[in-house]
Parts: C-alpha cells; structure tokens; sequence
C-alpha cells in the first residue's frame, strides 16, 4: 500500500512537469522575444510553437493588431511554413511578391504593415519545435548581419527546449524504474538508472539560463530523491554536495572522476567523503554506499 502511495505521489510529480513546467515553454518563448525587440533592427516580432507539423502564434512584440494572434500555420505555407519544413531560416525581402513562398497569410500579414519578412526555425534534435520571425514595415533586404541575432536567439530557445525535453525523460525513467520505498527490491541496475537521473535533473538545474526553471527543476529532483529513497532517517542529514558525492561513488566513481564531473578539486571531495563517512558512522566508501542505502538515503 504505502508503495502504491508513493508510486501514485511520483505520478503526480510527473504531472506537474509536464502540467505546469512544459507549458511554461511558450513563456520561453515570449522572453526571447522580449530580449530582441533591443537588439534587433526588426520592428515586428512575433513566434510560434509547433505541435503535430502545424505552428500556432503566441508570442509577439511590436505589433500593432491582434490579428496574428492564435494564427496557425500550416507546413510548407507562407514563409514561416516553408522554415518549419525546410529547417532553415527563410527570407523575402519583397514578401507580397515573392515566388518562393505560398501566400496563405497574405491578408494578416499586410494589416501589420509588414513588407519584408524573416522566419527563423528552432530545431530540436532534428524535429522542429518553434519558429521566430521579424517583420520590416519597409521592403530591404534581410542580410547576414540583420538576421543574425535572430538566429542567435533560436539557438537559445532550442538548446533550453532540448534541456527540457531531457528533464521529462529523466522523471519518465524514474517513474519506469518503480520508485518508491523499498529500495531492497530493486536491482542494481535500477537503483543505478535512479542515481543517474538525480543527477543529471542536478547537472540541468545549474545550466538551464531561466532561474525560476532552475528553482523548480532542484525542486522536482529532491522530491523524486526523496520518493524512490526508503524513507530517509532523519537522523543524518547530508548536504547536497555530500549527496552528489555519495551518489557518485555509488555508481563506482573514483575521486578523480567526481571531482572533474563537480567541477571541484580532489582534496576537496575527501573532505565531503570522509565528513559525510563520519555521519554514517562507517570506515570505507562501500560501508558509506551500503549504510545510506540502509538509511534510505539512495535507492
């Protein structure tokens, strides 16, 4: 009973990244737009994430009418379809007259004032998952130089997309591998799959670029931590850098290898072994591992 509690807790930890973190994705979005609209020349911004090869509108900054909001473009029509398709960024310095572009969106496109347009895909592991554009309310070309912050913040956004996706799959594996007390049932392998993904959830929090995500990202590892554990003594309470370093060893890493990975020196990562050795009251690194697991401080 008490599993299928805890299984069912991890369930809703998974729903809650999925629920409120992943829609959170299109504020992303929206704040890169915020960050171009002062280092772009483009006057209209506007962009889209896309979901089953059709991209819906939802982030704008500098136009004039909401008739591009919640627009849906399909793959392969207007410019921004042909990005999304194509996976490069596409240009028309003379967008009503371009031949290279279907012009499906001509009417919505005009009512903004927008003359030479520019659409810049987010490409995520070979899918594309949102796309950028700047408009000009003037016919020019669209250079190197003039797209290339655009470019620069599309690179942004897929590489904190592509954290994301990491983060979901890291919580589906912990969900996968049965967590929840009981540590003794599971085999090594799976305890191992768990210590992993705690840290890679870690290793994410202090690279993601948005603090409110990382905030919330530490959140969800110390509660799955603490859900696929077996119910932690209370009596011992490791810091998060002795956590680390416990966990480490416990997938077999020597000093040299933790303290490249934390990026901290060897002296010290003895110092958090021996500290964290002397709270679980044992004398080597596998009395550490084995206690902690008796403890319900690992899986």
């Amino acid at each position: 009973m008490a599993h299928s509690r805890a299984a069912a807790t991890l369930q809703s930890g998974y729903v809650l990244m999925n629920d409120v973190m992943r829609p959170s994705d299109e504020d992303a979005l929206r704040g890169e737009l915020r960050l171009l609209r002062g280092r772009t020349p483009f006057p209209v911004l506007f962009a889209g994430a896309v979901e089953n090869g059709r991209m819906r509108l939802s982030g704008f900054a500098g136009t004039r009418s909401a008739v591009l909001r919640g627009l849906v473009i399909d793959a392969r029509c207007g410019l921004g379809g042909r990005a999304m398709a194509e996976q490069r960024p596409e240009a028309a310095a003379d967008y009503f007259n371009s031949s290279h572009i279907t012009h499906d969106y001509d009417v919505q496109v005009a009512r903004e004032g927008i003359e030479s347009l520019l659409a810049v895909p987010v490409v995520v592991r070979g899918a594309t998952r949102a796309a950028i554009y700047g408009g000009l309310r003037s016919r020019q070309p669209i250079g190197d130089v003039m797209a290339g912050e655009v470019m620069r913040s599309a690179t942004r956004l897929a590489r904190e997309i592509e954290i994301r996706d990491e983060v979901d799959r890291r919580v589906t594996m912990l969900a996968n591998a049965g967590a929840g007390p009981g540590a003794h049932r599971r085999g090594a392998a799976a305890s191992e799959r768990i210590i992993e993904s705690y840290l890679a959830l870690r290793d994410l929090a202090g690279r993601v670029a948005d603090e409110a995500l990382g905030a919330q990202l530490r959140a969800v590892e110390e509660t799955l931590r603490s859900l696929t554990a077996g119910g932690a003594d209370p009596s011992v309470t490791l810091s998060a850098r002795e956590f680390d370093v416990l966990s480490y060893v416990a997938l077999g890493c020597r000093n040299a290898e933790i303290a490249d990975r934390l990026s901290l020196s060897v002296e010290t990562v003895k110092t958090y072994m021996r500290n964290l050795m002397a709270k679980l009251e044992v004398g080597s690194r596998h009395e550490a591992v084995v206690e902690a697991r008796r403890r319900g401080l690992l899986p």
